[in-house]
């Protein structure tokens, strides 16, 4: 049997040898496309075949067509297959052509354009035809087809349904998705995490930003280094918009904002006090951080009730901390003996100095380090923003962030906090919808701190005109935030959640797991390999429908870079191609129009003294003048504002 097996592999090799003598050219290109066929399956197979033929046609285009005009040659391709000498020049050309596109081919599908695994759509996972069998999985990537119920394509446009949510290229479509087509319609509440280097402003909050005005909404961003404003401000205030700057990164060059001076009752300031507090405390929990928190609102109560609007702002409650306590007393009790002072506010008072009053200063001074810069304090001492001004017209505000913004999450949480509180109120004075519908774009998420009563925002949002678009670098950071229940409130909240890449394990498992399984057809080979010449036989393949997952974690964080994954309810997930701003229609007139600095978008500030209360040297000094004060005291309350609910209410909606 041994020496029968050797004869017929030699009658091979022989017949073999002849054949690539006798016809070179052709054996090059089959060893070509069988190269393509075991790196790429057809995909690459076809490839490699083309790319001979096409070499080979546009080769011996030219000579055959001079040699027809004189009428002194023809068009062979069969020759061209062969071995032996050829005479037209049309011919050798159309040789030396397919050999050229055969070893170009190979090139091609050895550098992976036709390799398996990077083909994603609606028939194919990583290059796998999907299979129709429920048993295996149900799961596949989604085609136009299947998100046109949800979405619109092209570039955004004015007009309706010209703007929604950019989310990138599918078979060279722009998606721009509107959930609110849907019915019933979702919200387009977004969750995008995107890793370092991701390109989340360029292929994300840029782009959108510009589909929320082709939709004329207000725009609220977050703007890292200040970058989105001054790309964008110009080209939105040509089209209409008021701009509004919250500089936290340069002061200098921004409008003020005064969180005691927002604050309207006591549900208003102890969200503020709550949320100063515990963005700024390390752990959230203890009866100190409970006795910090009735300080401050005590603190917030005196300030609006007994002192000059000049300084009533967040510096000089870091400054009362520092008076005396006799003279600080004194100070709540003339102010409530005398009307000026609620009596919620001097039972907060009573109930933060009646028990480890120095531990309450001490640390809540810690906490409010963030406003002894003099430029953020400032910043903090002036009302000028009017928060509610987004939703009445067209308007956009830059929230502009240092490098380094972490310790700015007490300032953000609340100024987001405001924000959202503002808005509702606009809402129910029309009927429950703001008169002009308002898109936040916020980056940095995490840096924004916790703010208070955010599920509910986000759960109640839609009908009032809101959609909340949040960018995170991974999916643990909403959790360090949040917490757990919380953080699934919030994703549970966007029916788009947005994988734009990066390596975090907890965001790659989610999405993984998320994005499901599906049927497909694979292939598996067997071959015998028991004597040395079995390894010359050609394997046996076999195909199945198997299960396998549209993307592994490990696949996701080596995602090719210019790939995004969108999760989308009530429909499939989404394989598509990141869309850069510079791509779109827009992007030269936003180019033309764009500021070179902040100081072309908001003139520069001069610098003035901050006003704040003086210290007293006991407690028998005269209270400071204070001017018109009867719009700054609060409502009268007969229960106790000590360590009341209300605190703990808050605490508790914080987590």
């Amino acid at each position: 049997m041994g020496k029968q097996k050797l004869a017929i592999y030699g009658l091979i090799a022989l017949v073999t040898a002849a054949v690539i003598f006798t016809y070179p050219a052709a054996c090059l290109v089959l060893g070509a496309a069988a190269y393509g066929y075991w790196r790429g399956g057809h995909r690459g197979a076809g490839l490699a075949l083309t790319l001979a033929a096409a070499g080979g046609l546009l080769a011996s285009a030219p000579f055959a067509l001079a040699g027809a005009v004189k009428g002194t040659g023809g068009f062979h391709p069969a020759a061209w297959l062969a071995g032996g000498a050829l005479a037209d020049m049309a011919d050798r050309a159309g040789r030396l052509g397919v050999i050229a596109g055969s070893l170009f081919g190979a090139l091609a599908v050895s550098l992976g354009w036709g390799a398996k695994g990077m083909k994603h759509d609606e028939k194919h996972v990583h290059g796998l035809k999907v299979a129709e069998n429920a048993a295996k999985g149900t799961r596949r990537w989604a085609g136009d087809k299947d998100l046109a119920h949800v979405a619109e394509f092209g570039p955004p446009k004015e007009g309706k349904f010209g703007g929604g949510t950019l989310v990138g290229r599918l078979d060279r479509r722009i998606v721009r998705l509107q959930p609110e087509k849907c019915r019933p319609p979702l919200p387009q509440h977004t969750c995008v995490v995107a890793g370092t280097g991701a390109g989340k402003s360029f292929s994300f909050a840029i782009p959108n930003a510009v589909a929320a005005a082709m939709e004329g909404e207000s725009i609220v961003m977050t703007d890292p280094k200040g970058e989105l404003a001054c790309l964008l401000a110009p080209w939105l205030r040509e089209r209409g918009y008021k701009v509004y700057i919250f500089n936290l990164a340069y002061p200098q060059w921004s409008s003020y904002w005064n969180p005691v001076m927002e604050c309207r009752d006591d549900e208003e300031i102890t969200a503020f006090a709550t949320a100063i507090v515990l963005n700024a405390a390390k752990d959230s929990s203890g009866y100190f951080v409970m006795k910090e928190i009735q300080l401050l609102k005590a603190l917030v109560y005196l300030l609006r009730a007994d002192f000059p609007v000049e300084q009533a702002h967040l510096r000089s409650a870091l400054s009362l901390l520092s008076w005396p306590v006799e003279a600080l007393d004194e100070r709540f009790a003339r102010a409530f003996q005398e009307g000026r002072l609620s009596q919620t506010g001097y039972e907060e008072w009573r109930g933060a100095v009646s028990s480890n009053y120095e531990n309450a200063c001490s640390g809540l001074t810690a906490k409010l380090g963030v406003v002894r810069a003099e430029p953020v304090a400032r910043l903090l001492s002036r009302q000028e923003i009017d928060l509610s001004a987004m939703g009445r017209e067209k308007a956009v505000l830059f929230c502009v962030l240092p490098i380094a913004s972490g310790h700015l999450k007490p300032v953000l949480s609340t100024f987001y906090y405001f924000f959202f509180r503002r808005l509702y109120g606009l809402a129910a004075e029309h009927g429950g919808k703001l008169p002009n519908p308002t898109r936040f774009i916020l980056d940095e998420f995490a840096n924004v701190g916790q703010i208070p009563g955010f599920v509910e925002v986000i759960s109640t949002a839609r009908s009032l005109g809101i959609k909340i678009q949040f960018i995170l670098q991974g999916l643990k950071q909403l959790q360090d935030q949040y917490g757990g229940p919380e953080s699934e409130a919030i994703l549970s909240n966007c029916p788009v959640q947005l994988f734009l890449g990066g390596d975090d394990a907890t965001t790659t498992r989610y999405f993984s797991q998320r994005l499901g399984e599906a049927a497909v057809y694979a292939e598996t080979e067997r071959r015998e390999t028991t004597m040395p010449w079995n390894r010359l036989e050609i394997p046996k393949k076999s195909e199945s429908v198997t299960r396998r997952a549209l993307m592994e974690p490990e696949e996701l964080s080596g995602m090719d870079p210019m790939a995004a994954v969108a999760l989308v309810r009530w429909t499939l997930p989404a394989y598509l191609q990141k869309v850069g701003w510079t791509e779109l229609p827009q992007a030269n007139e936003i180019r033309e129009k764009a500021a070179k600095s902040l100081a072309e978008v908001v003139p520069a500030r001069a610098d003035e003294p901050l006003p704040l209360p003086p210290v007293p040297e006991g407690g028998d000094g005269e209270p400071p003048t204070r001017g018109d004060r009867t719009r700054r005291r609060g409502p009268d309350s007969g229960g106790s504002g000590g360590s009341g609910a209300d605190v703990e209410d808050v605490t508790d909606l914080l987590g």
